[in-house]
């Protein structure tokens, strides 16, 4: 099956057009990069597909279920981290992570059993201090670990290597296809 669909997508912004007829299927399972220049229009195909930006034309399936602009009913697949995730500076990870889990419905049990597997799997077990002490990398860990909790079939990921260190870069990309098992990136 495939978990993501787009047929026939353009965008253009006044007479600029930065998407022209694109076609895409990506597979469950697999890891896809979606590899252009600066303005070439990946992060607007993101914002399209997650319903935050309206398509010309087009359409867009996720998990076979159409995405529509303002809605949110093909969220419940999805999992995002943005190129500069924000948080509540003043929390901790897992204070971070029980709010998100609240908001998102989970039980009590569920949040803290999948925020502790997900702290633990992007190297942030065990970590004590403020998101404000935290560096980019750090934060990305976290953006990650946030994006993972609802156990999304589908989790789309705009530059989450941007401005790190080589050896930052691969333990992020390492994250990446660890969890390309369970979810498709």
């Amino acid at each position: 099956m495939n978990v993501l669909t787009i047929q026939n997508l353009s965008k253009s912004f006044g007479k600029q057009k930065i998407i022209d007829n694109l076609h895409l299927s990506v597979p469950e399972g697999n890891v896809f990069g979606f590899i252009g220049k600066n303005g070439a229009g990946k992060t607007t195909t993101m914002k399209m597909v997650l319903g935050l930006l309206q398509p010309d034309n087009g359409e867009i399936h996720v998990c076979n279920e159409p995405v529509c602009f303002g809605q949110t009913r093909t969220n419940q697949y999805m999992g995002y981290l943005p190129d500069v995730p924000e948080f509540y500076d003043y929390m901790t990870p897992i204070q971070y992570l029980k709010l998100w889990g609240k908001i998102t419905g989970l039980s009590g049990t569920e949040i803290s059993k999948r925020s502790q597997e997900l702290l633990s799997l992007v190297g942030l077990n065990g970590v004590t201090k403020q998101i404000s002490g935290f560096s980019r990398s750090m934060k990305q860990r976290l953006g990650i670990a946030q994006a993972l909790l609802t156990q999304p079939k589908l989790l789309i990921c705009d530059e989450p290597t941007s401005a790190l260190d080589p050896v930052e870069r691969k333990e992020i990309l390492d994250i990446l296809y660890k969890i390309s098992g369970t979810t498709t990136v």
